[in-house]
């Protein structure tokens, strides 16, 4: 018996995966789609008819047929109180009432959504409602157009182009403001930014938590890296996230790691493969030959920002593990050359650090040294691998950047030129990466010393000197 019902909860399984990954539904005709609904309720005898009717819903969604989309959620949802066991639910029920929820807060339906959520509650998957309020808050912030997509993603639509371009309209929606300062520098109109920030005060001013100046840098940098790198990094966020909001602790090691690639596998799949991170980065930033211009844009207006901001320093954003970020260290880990040249010259604290790093390297005798990194500046650059910020730093601002050559201390016992050393020369990992490392090294050691690197100086690690066998 048991082994029966292992087979049944594999077909199952594999039914699922065919209609929400394999999307099978766009190659079939409607009478074999029924054949298929009708071989999922005869799986699962006890929860067949709950299959049945999700996968209706979602097929009917990809369809954009509203009516039989409302119709088989909530046929769906009515049909798991008649399910004697609901446990062997429990992987799947989550997902249903997520993709129920949503699609009937995207259509405006919130009545019918909030039989999904307290469904959702009743069976420990969300939190209990427990005041009136509730709703009227949780619907007053919950982001139906972003969330909608998230759950139903344009690949799984049958018109892929019409669900994209949708998708990517309602994303633009959703980034909507009434704030000119920031509407400005999300469109990059330079002219805008000017009329909006006559009469601000930027000693004071934040957007979305940080400084004008701050959400600039960001933004600038973002659309330098492209949809890619916003991508991977929705990924990780939304990935961590679960991952946090999961008790993976009591599982064994290998399930939990198991347990943990599912999920980014699964948010990769989500953003990545589907191409919504794409969309969403189109609607956010704008598209491949709208971003030249726009970065243009957004230098001005960080020239300008940088003029207006009284102490560019003042700002910090806290990012745990004992530092923080500002203006000059954001735009040093990524790489913005003119930024950070406008905010030395403005007069930025090169030197301070917000907060320390730890750092260590583990030898083949089995022995480990370790110090703490100052978090500043040329640090920053050089632990982003950002060359061309700080080839720049070092031959503009010599003199600024001597005071950190050689200030070790007790703490920090280490030096940018050897830490430098470290973290790419003895850091390859391979020969092919060792000869490119070693070309950088002997590129940037004239550099260094010209900035007031001492060579022969120790540090935990040994000098410079030593490390390169001079």
């Amino acid at each position: 018996m048991t082994e029966f019902d292992s087979i049944k909860a594999q077909t199952v399984a594999f039914l699922c995966g065919s209609i929400f990954r394999e999307h099978i539904y766009k190659n079939r005709d409607d009478a074999q789609m029924e054949a298929f609904f009708a071989q999922a309720e005869e799986s699962a005898p006890d929860s067949g008819k709950f299959y049945g009717a999700w996968f209706r819903a979602f097929v009917a969604v990809a369809r954009n047929d509203g009516k039989k989309s409302c119709d088989n959620f909530l046929g769906a949802l009515e049909a798991l109180s008649s399910i004697k066991d609901a446990s062997a639910l429990s992987d799947d029920l989550p997902a249903f009432l997520q993709q129920g929820f949503a699609f009937f807060m995207y259509i405006g339906d919130e009545e019918s959504a909030r039989k999904f959520w307290t469904e959702g509650a009743m069976r420990g998957f969300f939190a209990k409602p427990d005041t009136e309020s509730f709703f009227r808050k949780l619907f007053a912030k919950f982001n139906a157009k972003e969330q909608f997509w998230v759950q139903f993603q344009p690949d799984m639509f049958v018109d892929e182009v019409k669900a994209r371009t949708k998708a990517k309209s309602d994303y633009k929606k959703s980034a909507e403001t009434d704030d000119a300062l920031l509407k400005s520098i999300n469109d990059a109109d330079e002219a805008a930014f000017i009329a909006a920030a006559a009469g601000c005060d930027f000693s004071k001013r934040l957007i979305n938590g940080v400084s004008p100046l701050y959400y600039a840098i960001q933004r600038k940098g973002t659309i330098k890296s492209g949809a890619g790198k916003f991508t991977d990094d929705i990924v990780q966020i939304q990935a961590e996230s679960m991952v946090a909001k999961l008790d993976l602790d009591k599982l064994p090691e290998e399930m939990r790691n198991k347990q943990i690639l599912e999920i980014f596998h699964q948010m990769r799949s989500t953003y990545e493969k589907s191409g919504l991170g794409k969309i969403m980065f189109g609607a956010f930033f704008g598209e491949d030959d709208e971003l030249p211009q726009k970065s243009d844009a957004l230098a001005g207006i960080i020239k300008r920002l940088v003029e207006l901001t009284p102490d560019v320093d003042s700002f910090s954003k806290d990012t745990g593990n004992r530092t923080a970020t500002n203006a000059l260290l954001l735009a040093a880990e990524i790489g913005d050359e003119e930024t950070v040249r406008l905010l030395v010259e403005k007069g930025a604290d090169v030197d301070k650090p917000l907060g320390f790093a730890k750092f260590g390297m583990r030898y083949k005798d089995g022995t480990s040294i370790s110090t703490d990194i100052p978090n500043s500046a040329v640090y920053r650059m050089i632990s982003f691998s950002q060359f061309g910020v700080l080839r720049q730093y070092l031959e503009r601002f010599p003199a600024k950047a001597k005071r950190a050559m050689t200030a070790k201390t007790a703490k920090c016992d280490i030096t940018p030129l050897v830490y430098f050393i470290l973290s790419t020369l003895y850091a390859s990992k391979d020969e092919e990466s060792y000869g490119r490392n070693k070309k950088l090294v002997d590129e940037f050691l004239p550099i260094f010393t010209g900035a007031g690197a001492v060579i022969n100086e120790n540090t935990a690690f040994g000098s410079a000197e030593k490390l390169l066998g001079l």
